[in-house]
């Protein structure tokens, strides 16, 4: 696999800012990327809406599709589900960055798989983070007495509340009203399941505890009928993380090597047998809470990541 080209080019966006790989880009950058990416590469990239978070920014997705060719095995990358990992929706964006702009360099991959990439999942969350508290983590929408968020990678309708979340509205871990009572999983929801027929592969781009996890989250002793195929690939995985910068990554269950908690988005997906693959890449840390990785650090950790990434998209293309 080639050299990743990390900082290399400075990507121009129609609205005439310049965003490079070395500063966080704001949710408005990250949307307006998608943009040009299908402005400039419109024989392979296309933009999708998903929806609508609560304060009402635009949920979008790039689809990447050479020839617009619909009946290939897809991916699904979701990231920025939780506010305060800025590295993962930065992690999509270079994702996307590296399989359109230089989309010539994974002619294998491209000519035998689709993706969706979803860079910014709770853009509420992120811009308070950004401006306000920088260690928040949930949504944005209003609980009531003074209480704000749900944390979405709670809200999923798989054993929803059942274990491992709060239903206290001012909780970081508070799994909402109901499965699904947030637009932003309501709206990834529809995405996933309006693209099942194809989809061969999901993963949540998550930072920081550098793991490759498989469901299921909710147990630590439940796994998915494949889950052979889920460990081979998730250990290949890692070795080609481990391989970039020497950073320890582990692999395993979701369940078992955290805190075991019900609504994740994989467990949905895997749970109600939507794709036949799902993992979390839990990213490299860096920072004092491993969250917070300095701007000066991005560079590894968006190749490393994207490395990861395309050893599961070039699993996709062989089978």
């Amino acid at each position: 696999m080639r050299s990743l080209f990390v900082l290399s080019t400075l990507v121009a966006l129609v609205a005439g800012a310049t965003l490079d790989f070395e500063h966080y880009w704001t949710a408005q950058e990250i949307d307006s990327y998608l943009d040009e990416l299908a402005s400039e590469f419109p024989t392979i990239a296309t933009v999708v809406n998903v929806g609508t978070s609560t304060e009402g920014r635009r949920i979008r997705a790039l689809r990447v599709s050479k020839d617009g060719i619909a009946n290939r095995p897809l991916v699904i990358v979701e990231a920025g589900l939780r506010a305060r990992e800025w590295i993962s929706p930065m992690s999509a964006a270079y994702i996307m960055h590296e399989i359109v702009e230089h989309y010539y360099e994974f002619e294998h991959i491209l000519n035998n798989v689709n993706f969706l990439i979803v860079p910014l999942v709770n853009p509420d969350g992120y811009e308070f983070s950004r401006t306000t508290n920088r260690m928040w983590v949930k949504s944005r929408s209003v609980n009531g007495n003074g209480c704000f968020g749900t944390d979405l990678n709670r809200n999923f309708g798989y054993l929803w509340n059942t274990v491992g979340g709060s239903t206290d509205p001012c909780s970081d871990s508070f799994v909402g009203t109901a499965a699904f009572s947030t637009p932003e999983t309501a709206a990834l929801r529809n995405l996933i399941q309006s693209n099942s027929a194809n989809l061969a592969l999901y993963l949540s781009i998550q930072s920081a505890d550098q793991m490759v996890l498989y469901p299921f989250s909710h147990n630590a002793m439940t796994n998915p009928s494949n889950v052979a195929q889920h460990r081979a690939l998730a250990n290949s995985v890692v070795q080609t993380l481990m391989s970039q910068n020497g950073r320890v990554f582990t692999s395993g269950g979701a369940g078992l090597l955290q805190t075991p908690a019900a609504g994740s988005s994989i467990d949905f997906v895997a749970g109600t047998n939507l794709a036949g693959l799902a993992f979390t890449l839990e990213t490299g840390a860096g920072g004092n809470s491993g969250y917070d990785v300095p701007e000066s650090e991005m560079a590894e950790i968006l190749s490393e990541t994207t490395y990861g990434f395309l050893t599961m998209a070039e699993y996709v293309a062989n089978q």
